[in-house]
């Protein structure tokens, strides 16, 4: 039998060795992706002057206020996982720069609602350049059942990880 045809019977068997492949080669490129991501959030940071939280803070506060909706301190500090103290030194620090404001909630004079000044929007997409669009253009490139494997692979891997957080937690409340 000839190399190649030896090859071909080996790998008929032996399936999983190119599922393998495929799968590192998708792990891979997920990778570089993600670090190309964080360069340009680094890259983002250093042009505003702000850390990673400030502008997660910041894109929370701004996609609440296109899709409607009022958020305060408290639903601010549960989505970026830090503490209440934490997040009233990340609001006064956004506050000093000009980035947001604090204003009593309309439905609840005790509470706060965030809102972002009309120059923040226009900072952060100065920031990132045509970076968005550029994004959009690729996924734009998909088709509907692409898009679909896409989203799913994507909610599987975040599903994934977010077991590892769990399965982490729940080790470190067993621990004595």
């Amino acid at each position: 039998m000839a190399n190649s045809e030896q090859e071909a019977a080996t790998h008929y068997w032996y399936s999983d060795d190119a599922e393998r492949e495929r799968s590192v080669a998708v792990l891979e490129a997920m990778r570089t992706y993600r670090a190309a991501e964080s360069a340009m959030r680094r890259r983002t940071q250093v042009s505003m002057g702000m850390g990673e939280n400030d502008l997660l803070a910041l894109r929370y506060v701004i996609m609440a206020q296109q899709a409607g909706r009022s958020i305060g301190p408290k639903e601010l500090t549960s989505y970026l996982g830090i503490s209440s103290a934490s997040t009233t030194v990340l609001l006064d620090r956004l506050e000093r720069s000009g980035e947001i404001r604090r204003e009593n909630s309309p439905f609840d004079r005790r509470a706060l609602i965030l809102v972002p000044t009309a120059t923040t929007d226009e900072e952060i997409r100065a920031a990132l350049g045509d970076v968005p669009e550029r994004m959009v253009e690729v996924a734009s490139s998909l088709t509907p059942e692409q898009a679909q494997v896409v989203i799913d692979f994507l909610r599987g891997m975040r599903a994934a990880v977010d077991e590892i957080d769990a399965h982490v937690s729940s080790d470190k409340a067993t621990q004595p």
